[in-house]
């Protein structure tokens, strides 16, 4: 009866998630900045391999783990855009400063709560000519835990009063509070509707499956992580539908 309650405890150990505990950006050991860059990589005719870099990406962490800065340069047009976050008296995220170097002011991102749960984050821009609104809604369990949350973005015209954009995006939470799926609506062009589904291996991200309007499968995705001592990842590399596509490389700078 002992060794079969030791086999079944074995079982139960080996088929259990034993990932290190992760902090607020998502590491297992504090860092002070991540320097990340995503890289394209290109075929010819002959199937000779070359690379492109994309962009560069920098963030920057107070002592509580906690993003405050946001550097990204993309390369191919060379624009830049820099976030500032600020955090309430609770350590919860209050407010997002972004500025584009093709915009001459900054736009903000603001959060609400109910009670102590994030309830929805706004940002409304009016340019000359174009009115930009996205609003992301939270919905919790009775546990509290985050079931789903709805993102709707607005894209106007003001010239032509076209509506360049109008999209509901859904986003699905197991219980750890990790997303599962992504169902995407866009009006009135339905053809561009899609589903992400993902897929874990405990809580890291191993891959993903996106679906056209009709729900027929049209790419699939497989990550790839170099890790380093501390078991964070410094290189991942991205497969389209069995072929590499992107390698992202970063490099942190631990406290």
């Amino acid at each position: 009866m002992n060794k079969l309650l030791i086999l079944l405890f074995w079982i139960l150990l080996v088929g259990c998630c034993r990932e290190p505990k992760l902090l607020k950006n998502g590491l297992t050991k504090s860092a002070s900045q991540i320097t990340e860059y995503t890289i394209l990589i290109k075929r010819d005719s002959l199937n000779n391999e070359s690379q492109d870099t994309l962009m560069l990406r920098e963030k920057i962490y107070n002592d509580n783990h906690q993003i405050i800065n946001l550097f990204q340069r993309t390369f191919f047009d060379n624009e830049k855009m820099e976030i500032n976050y600020s955090y309430n008296e609770l350590n919860k995220i209050k407010k997002e400063v972004v500025k584009m170097s093709t915009d001459s002011l900054p736009f903000m991102v603001n959060y609400n709560y109910k009670d102590t749960l994030l309830y929805q984050s706004k940002a409304i821009v009016n340019y000359p000519n174009e009115k930009f609104e996205q609003i992301e809604t939270y919905y919790y369990r009775k546990d509290n835990t985050k079931e789903k949350s709805k993102t709707t973005q607005l894209f106007i015209d003001l010239k032509s009063s076209d509506t360049i954009r109008n999209s509901v995006s859904t986003t699905y939470f197991d219980k750890n509070e990790i997303a599962t799926k992504v169902e995407t609506v866009h009006k009135p062009d339905s053809k561009r509707n899609r589903k992400i589904v993902y897929e874990y291996d405990c809580q890291k991200l191993i891959g993903l499956k996106e679906f056209n309007e009709n729900d027929s499968l049209i790419s699939t995705f497989k990550y790839e992580y170099d890790l380093d001592k501390f078991d964070n990842w410094i290189a991942k590399r991205i497969y389209e539908n069995g072929k590499i596509d992107r390698l992202l490389t970063r490099e942190i700078e631990y406290k």
